[in-house]
């Protein structure tokens, strides 16, 4: 399956990068830091054994009451630079008045030019209390060294003592270099991934033949090895939510044949402009599904629909699994969009499930199912809008055939008159629907199991993606092919295989083969028919599984030595229905 809806789109800086980019919080350094700064773990203390007849050091005075005050006023400051500036509101810094002599040694001798004194603040005191330095360190939970520095700074410079210790000396060196690695990430272009991943929201893809080795020596060579291959992958994974894709399998044929004509070396300038022009409108065609697809109004229900790949019964690992047939499960999703980029919630998902042995795989189930949302899951909905928009690719087996367009007729004209409906159709190769977010983020969950024996573990994977329909209780499938031969003329006065839009307005069907040009309405109704009496019978099951898948399946649990109640319930399946030897429907 393809993994890209194949529109290309500039690259985008992300709010979150594809890797997060480390918290400095959580570093041990920074928590230390922060418990030095906060005075975590630190209980202010008297040391000093000075009385309160001295002159120098009065710290008898302060009691349990003062030192807490002190403290809390010095660490109500987050920063050292403002712890700094407080601690100057209790120094006093005072020029050296006498000088003794204390050794022998005169080259020993210090010659300060500045004497401290230090105080503290006290509750019940109209001064600053006098104290001695010991103390002072001790009641503020500092090192005398660091009384000392700033002190000093303070007499030099007669201002706080700044932060002098580290810091990104290069920051705007490095955010210059950093710009111009962004720049040059976002000359490349990208795409979405056909199936949405819940894990990497909002991931976009670059072309497969890229890395980031080859974007960082093609940066080089622009720019003349400026910078190293870390810095440019660190932008890489911290500023862009971006990874590279896988080569797709279904693409579009028009896309691979421009691709393969461009680079085609016998070519001339001008036929390799004419060949790019064409490229650029086809492009831009598949471009205009998207934008409608996108742009929802306010005042119209938009429905997008689709048939996800058939899911196997039973699905186990062994070996034996490869060489046998296995029991088909159908899923018809209809989903109701609410534009570009919103979520897709539960409620809005509907899932239609049937098994192989139970019905054929082709317009009548999809009709069927269709006709069952539009009536009952979406009639609230549909009761209170003027306009109803379907999108959906351009299967003409399933999708885009009279059978679907007689069903829409008649259940605009018996449950919703005032409706007019617009159905959409996507350039070939280009068929990216929100549907196909929903299939991918299943398959994704039922990839992560190993077996898978019975239909109820597919429904409970599926019930957490949307609201599950099971064929025979929830909805029953009607033969809307055998109705429609009886009310839509045989002779048509366009080809359906050709629209591009199609508007169904009162009973004729508006038709236009490119989005750009105007409707052009035909009547496809027999004379004295109206889609008020169109009511297609019930359909009976059928089974269109053929005796050799039967034998595989079977033969397949017994060598898994599957339990009794899961043999009895493939035993029912597989042999109480005769198989008519038919296949999927095939409505033109």
């Amino acid at each position: 399956m393809n993994g890209f809806d194949g529109i290309d789109e500039p690259v985008r800086l992300a709010v979150v990068g594809k890797k997060r980019k480390p918290s400095k919080e959580c570093h041990v350094r920074e928590k230390v830091k922060k418990m030095r700064h906060s005075g975590g773990g630190k209980m202010p203390a008297v040391i000093c054994r000075h009385s309160q007849t001295s002159r120098l050091c009065q710290a008898e005075r302060l009691t349990e009451r003062d030192l807490q005050k002190n403290f809390k006023c010095f660490y109500k400051y987050e920063t050292k630079v403002e712890q700094d500036q407080g601690l100057l509101h209790l120094i006093t810094v005072k020029n050296v008045q006498r000088r003794r002599k204390k050794v022998e040694d005169t080259d020993r001798q210090k010659e300060r030019e500045v004497t401290n004194e230090y105080h503290l603040l006290g509750e019940n005191h109209p001064s600053k209390i006098p104290v001695c330095k010991a103390t002072f360190c001790s009641v503020l939970g500092i090192s005398k060294d660091r009384v000392s520095r700033v002190a000093r700074y303070y007499a030099v410079n007669a201002t706080a003592r700044p932060e002098q210790r580290g810091g990104a000396r290069k920051v705007d060196e490095f955010e210059a270099k950093k710009q111009l690695v962004k720049d040059h990430i976002q000359t490349f272009t990208c795409r979405a991934r056909h199936h949405g991943r819940r894990g990497a929201p909002g991931r976009k893809y670059l072309p497969s033949d890229l890395s980031v080795k080859k974007m960082h020596k093609l940066f080089d060579q622009q720019n003349h090895d400026l910078l190293s291959y870390s810095l440019y992958y660190s932008v890489f994974r911290h500023s862009f939510n971006l990874a590279f894709g896988h080569p797709a399998t279904d693409a579009c044929s028009s896309c691979a044949q421009f691709h393969f004509r461009v680079k085609d070396p016998s070519l001339g300038e001008d036929e390799k402009r004419r060949e790019t022009a064409m490229y650029i409108l086809h492009r831009r065609r598949a471009r205009v599904f998207y934008d409608m697809l996108g742009k929802v109004e306010h005042d119209a229900v938009t429905v997008c629909f689709d048939m996800m790949q058939n899911l196997v019964l039973p699905r186990t690992p062994i070996g034996q699994a490869y060489y046998s047939r296995q029991l088909y499960m159908y899923v018809f999703g209809v989903v109701l969009h609410h534009g570009k980029g919103s979520r897709q919630a539960t409620d809005d998902v509907h899932l239609y499930t049937w098994m192989e042995h139970e019905n054929t795989k082709g317009s009548n189930m999809t009709a069927s199912a269709l006709d069952h949302c539009l009536r009952h899951e979406l009639r609230d909905a549909l009761h209170s809008t003027q306009k109803l928009r379907l999108f959906s690719d351009s299967c003409f087996g399933q999708n885009k055939n009279m059978n679907i367009l007689s069903m829409l007729f008649a259940v605009l004209k018996q449950e919703f008159p005032q409706i007019t409906a617009e159905y959409a159709f996507p350039i070939r190769g280009h068929s990216f629907l929100p549907v196909d977010r929903v299939f991918g983020r299943i398959e994704q969950q039922v990839r992560k199991q190993e077996t898978t024996l019975m239909p109820e573990e597919y429904y409970d994977i599926m019930r957490n993606h949307g609201r599950v329909r099971i064929y025979g209780q929830h909805w029953q499938a009607f033969d809307f092919k055998k109705e429609t031969q009886c009310f839509v003329k045989a002779q048509k006065s366009f080809k359906l295989s050709e629209a591009r839009m199609l508007q169904l307005q009162n009973d004729k069907v508006g038709f236009k083969p490119v989005y750009s040009s105007d409707y052009c309405y035909h009547s496809v109704l027999k004379r004295g028919k109206t889609w008020a009496s169109f009511r297609p019978s019930l359909l009976p099951r059928q089974s269109t599984v053929k005796d050799a898948k039967k034998r595989d399946v079977l033969r397949l649990l017994s060598e898994m030595g599957a339990s009794d109640h899961v043999q009895a319930f493939y035993h029912d399946a597989l042999l109480s229905h005769v198989a008519d030897g038919q296949g999927s429907e095939s409505d033109e």
